[in-house]
Order: C-alpha cells, then sequence, then structure tokens
C-alpha cells in the first residue's frame, strides 16, 4: 500500500465489495483536505471520471454527496466540480441525480451572480436541451428552481426552457415540472407568474397521465399563497373546481389532503363563497379512501370558514358518522368535536351529540376511541349541561373490552375535570368514572390514572384526596383479591401522601399502610415498604418514624428475597 493517500483511496476503490467502496468513497473528503486544491483538480477528479464508467449505483451516489463536501473544503475553487456533478444530474438512477443537483447547489452557494448567469445557467439550458436523456432534463428543472432568483438577464431564458419543458412527451419531465412549479413561483415576479406559470399550469392540470395532475396539486397551493383574492379567483379557483370533478380518485384525494391548507392560502371569502361546496363535494365522494382524508382535513377547514358557513357541513357531518367505512367514522368522530368549539351552544347539542354518543358504542376500537377523545371537547365546549348525557357512556367506555378506549376515556375525563373545575360536577359525575382505574385490567390505563392524580389534587383540594378518594381506595384494598388492583391502590395513598402535610399523612395515610405491611402477599408487603418509606420523609413526628423503621426492621428476614431486598435498601438510605 502507497503513502500518498491517493493511492490509498485507489486500493480501496479495487476492492470487489460494493459496500467497502462506499465507505472508502465517504472518507474521500479527508483525502481532498490532505491533497489540496490542485491536486484534488488534476488527481482526484480525473480519477472520479474514470469511476464514473464503471461504479454501482451506491459508490456513484456517494461520489456525489462527498463533492458537496469537497466544494466546501475549496469554496473558491468549487466551480471546478461541475463538470463531473454535471454528468452525474444526468444518470438513471434518481438518488445519484437528485444527490448531483442538491451538490451542484452547495457550488453555486460559493459563486457570485455573474457566474451564475454566464456558467450554471447554460449549464442548466444544456441539461434542459439534452433529447437523448430525459434524466438531464428532469435535473434541469430541478436546478431552475434554486438557480433563477441569481440568473439577472437569463432569467427570460430559464422562463421559455421552463414553459417548454411543460409540454414534453416524457410523462416523467412534466412531473417534475409539476411538482417544481409552485416553486419557481415564489422567486418570480407575480406578472411572469401570472401570464407564464398559470398557463403552464392550467395545461398541467388536464395533463392525459394522472400523476402528472396529481402533483400539481401542492403547485396550486403554493401559487395560491402569492396571489391576492381577485387573481385566486380568476385562475386558481377553476383549478380547484376541475380537480375536485378529476375522473382519477388520486387526484381528488391529493385535492382533499391540502385542502385545508388551500383555503388558507386563498382566504376567508373564496372559502366561505365556493370551496366550502367543493369541499362537500369531496366528502360526498364514492371513494372511501378519499372521504377518509377529506374528513380529516375538515378538522383544519373549519377554522378557515365563518361559523355561520358551517351550518352547510353539519349535514354531512351527521352522513359521515354514519358512514360505511370505519376510518371514516374515526376522523367524523375528531370533527364533531373541535366543529363544537365553533359552533353555537344549542345547535351543537341538538343536531351533533345523539351522534356522538351513537359513535361511543360503534363496533370498531379506533372510533369509539376516538369518540371518547372528542367527547372531552365537545363537553367542555357545550359546558355541564351537556355532562349529565355523556356519563352513562363514558362509564360503558371504561368498561370497554380495548384497553385504548379506556385509557382514552380516563384521559377525557382528566379533560374535563381540569378543564371544568366544579367541584360538585366532579363528584356527582366525573369522579365514579375516575375511580375506575384503581380496578382496570390493563397497567397502561391503571399507570395514567396515577399520573394525574396529582393535578386532580391540586384543583379539587386534599380534603377530596383524604375524604372521598381514600376511601375508594381503601375499599380496593379491603375487598378486591387482586393483589395488583391493591398494589395500585397503595401507589395512590403514596401519590396522595406527596401534597398531604405530615399530621395528615400519620393520621390518615400510615395506618392503612402499616396494615397492608402484613399481607400475606409478597407485592403487597414490597409496594408498602416503598410506600411506608415515601411517607416518612414528610413525617416530622418521631414516635410515627420509629413506627415505621420498626414496621420495615421486620421484614428484613422476610421470606420472599423481593420484600426482604427493599427492607434492606429502605433502611440503608
Amino acid at each position: 500500500m502507497g503513502d500518498n493517500p491517493i493511492d490509498v483511496f485507489k486500493e480501496e476503490m479495487e476492492n470487489e465489495e460494493v459496500y467497502l467502496k462506499v465507505n472508502a468513497m465517504h472518507r474521500v473528503r479527508v483525502i481532498a483536505t490532505l491533497l489540496g486544491t490542485d491536486k484534488i483538480k488534476s488527481v482526484l477528479l480525473p480519477y472520479f471520471e474514470t469511476l464514473m464508467k464503471k461504479e454501482d449505483d451506491e459508490v456513484l451516489f456517494a461520489m456525489a454527496e462527498e463533492l458537496g463536501y469537497i466544494a466546501q473544503i475549496i469554496p473558491q475553487q468549487s466551480i471546478c466540480l461541475l463538470p463531473i456533478l454535471e454528468q452525474l444530474a444526468g444518470f438513471d438512477e434518481t438518488v445519484v441525480r437528485e444527490q448531483a443537483v442538491k451538490s451542484i447547489t452547495i457550488v453555486c452557494s460559493f459563486l457570485g451572480d455573474n457566474e451564475i448567469a454566464n456558467t450554471i445557467v447554460p449549464m442548466i439550458l444544456k441539461l434542459a436541451s439534452n433529447e437523448a436523456n430525459f434524466t438531464c432534463r428532469v435535473s434541469a428543472v430541478s436546478l431552475m428552481c434554486p438557480m433563477y432568483s441569481r440568473s439577472g438577464n437569463q432569467k427570460e431564458k430559464l422562463r421559455q426552457k421552463f414553459t417548454e419543458l411543460c409540454s414534453e412527451e416524457t410523462p416523467m419531465v412534466r412531473r417534475a415540472v409539476a411538482t417544481k412549479i409552485g416553486e419557481i413561483a415564489q422567486y418570480m415576479d407575480k406578472n411572469h407568474v401570472i401570464e407564464v406559470l398559470i398557463t403552464v399550469l392550467k395545461q398541467l392540470c388536464q395533463d392525459e397521465q394522472d400523476q402528472v395532475r396529481l402533483l400539481c396539486m401542492e403547485s396550486i397551493m403554493n401559487i395560491a399563497k402569492i396571489l391576492n383574492i381577485n387573481e385566486n379567483k380568476t385562475n386558481i379557483l377553476p383549478l380547484i373546481i376541475s380537480s375536485a370533478e378529476d375522473k382519477s380518485w388520486r387526484v381528488r384525494l391529493a385535492l382533499s389532503k391540502i385542502f385545508a391548507e388551500l383555503a388558507e392560502a386563498v382566504g376567508k371569502e373564496i372559502a366561505d363563497s365556493s370551496l366550502i361546496q367543493i369541499f362537500s363535494n369531496l366528502l360526498k365522494d364514492s371513494e372511501s379512501d378519499v372521504r377518509v382524508i377529506a374528513v380529516k382535513s375538515l378538522a383544519k377547514f373549519i377554522k378557515f370558514v365563518s361559523p355561520e358557513k358551517l351550518n352547510l357541513i353539519i349535514p354531512l357531518l351527521q352522513l359521515l358518522a354514519k358512514d360505511a367505512f370505519a376510518q371514516v367514522k374515526q376522523n367524523a368522530c375528531l370533527v364533531i368535536g373541535q366543529i363544537a368549539t365553533i359552533l353555537p351552544k344549542d345547535i351543537s347539542q341538538s343536531k351533533l351529540q345523539s351522534y356522538l354518543i351513537e359513535l361511543m358504542s360503534d363496533d370498531n376500537q379506533d372510533v369509539r376511541k376516538n369518540a371518547a377523545q372528542s367527547v372531552g371537547i365537545f363537553a367542555a365546549s357545550i359546558g355541564p349541561d351537556a355532562l349529565s348525557q355523556f356519563i352513562p357512556h363514558l362509564k360503558k367506555s371504561m368498561e370497554d373490552p380495548k384497553w385504548r378506549v379506556r385509557k382514552e376515556t380516563m384521559q377525557t375525563v382528566f379533560h374535563l375535570a381540569l378543564t371544568l373545575k366544579n367541584t360538585d360536577i366532579f363528584l356527582k359525575h366525573l369522579e365514579p368514572v375516575y375511580v375506575l382505574f384503581l380496578k382496570d385490567r390493563a397497567a397502561e390505563v391503571r399507570t395514567i390514572g396515577l399520573s394525574r392524580l396529582n393535578d386532580l389534587i391540586q384543583t379539587y383540594k386534599i380534603d377530596w384526596a383524604l375524604g372521598s378518594f381514600l376511601s375508594k381506595c381503601l375499599e380496593t384494598l379491603n375487598k378486591d383479591v387482586g393483589f395488583l388492583y391493591r398494589m395500585n391502590a397503595l401507589y395512590a395513598i403514596q401519590q396522595i401522601g406527596l401534597v398531604a402535610d405530615g399530621p395528615m399523612i400519620q393520621d390518615k395515610l400510615w395506618p392503612i399502610v402499616q396494615k397492608c405491611m402484613k399481607d400475606n402477599v409478597p407485592n403487597i408487603r414490597f409496594v408498602s415498604i416503598k410506600v411506608a418509606k415515601s411517607l416518612s420523609k414528610k413525617i416530622d413526628h418521631q414516635g410515627t418514624l420509629n413506627q415505621i423503621k420498626q414496621a420495615i426492621n421486620e421484614l428484613i428476614d422476610d421470606n420472599d428475597r423481593d420484600v426482604k431486598f427493599y427492607a434492606q435498601e429502605a433502611l440503608q438510605y
């Protein structure tokens, strides 16, 4: 092996294993630093030329990437990298081509505007005019966007070439134009956008290939952002209407995905007057996938529509809540909750509440889960009046066979309890649902119930925790044979102890824990040790502290090794 770093590199590149050659190529930036500018030009780049003729795509991708790093090593001379990158930009493999474009963009960041106009633009035009290789034309489209603003007096040529590429016979080139037209519009003067790009966009939106029409959707949104209301009415609205009626469901799906962002871009006036009717048709689409995405977008779309216009959406939402496709109903659940925050309370209650209650009993667990989540937002928006209607169904949800539904129900109870902050309502309606977590068979539900207990105590005060809630914990400890439930109750007592003061702990909590330390189940005994240790940190009364220490001492020689371990640990620290 030679001492010269380039010789070492060449030797590694002779290896038969592709991954070894890729690794060697990723070390080339280090070699370039050692070689210096002159040898990069005279030795490394000519060697790269030879590699391009024989190497696999993985190696060429690494080469394209490393050329971007080498540009940062020799920023003043990085223009010498362009001939190789130009060749890589015409390769068949997409990832090689795209990486070459990225590295060319890095090189351009070190060039002045004159060099962009005199060197880069001619290179782009050369790529765009390559009749033999469509991949060159695809790369040219990608390069036009970042280079347009810096192309000086060459902008007209780039615009013309971009327009020409829109009429390309090769679908892949038209797809590239459809993807980038919204991006290049951000760099053009508005009059050029309206006179040139809108014409191109209209042509692409009527393309025979649905993939091209589909890719236009994002560009429609980006162009709408730079036009005013009248310009959007004249130029963008007809494109939205035609796309919503497109024969390909994939195009309608793509439009549904961005409809909310599109409404934001064109403004509330157009959203109210025109888009709401177009969106209504998408919500009723015959293709279930379109309806799924349309309902998902509806949750955002309603924010950009006047509240009085939302009345047009309600009958559709009622229809969607009874859709045969479960995913449609899942998304409809969430929209019902969101729309209730905007609509007048009486309309939400009379038009939507019964549908949400029905969805809570749906056959699909994800529908029930989303319905439980939506209840929290819906009931909090309507107020205490609606709560009594939902409580029986929340209790039923806490008995659901699927733990994810029960977990979401528990989250809803927290949301309502911490939003309403009404003690009477909490004790009458929400507490009976909340305490069901003490006996839930899923550890995840029990954990979530404990995790927010502290917040509830802060809101409803320690008197509630030491009174009503503690009695439920005692009931679980005294009556339940399941040791997991009793352990959960002990952990709940530990949480109360974090908020209660010393006298309360020694009078109310310690006697309960002391009794549990003599339980027949080892798991209960060692959890009691942990809880006792936690409680002792807030007790000042020496007599009680001695009792705790003595109770733990008695378990040092317990028959169960886990109990023995926790007892020793508690006395040690």
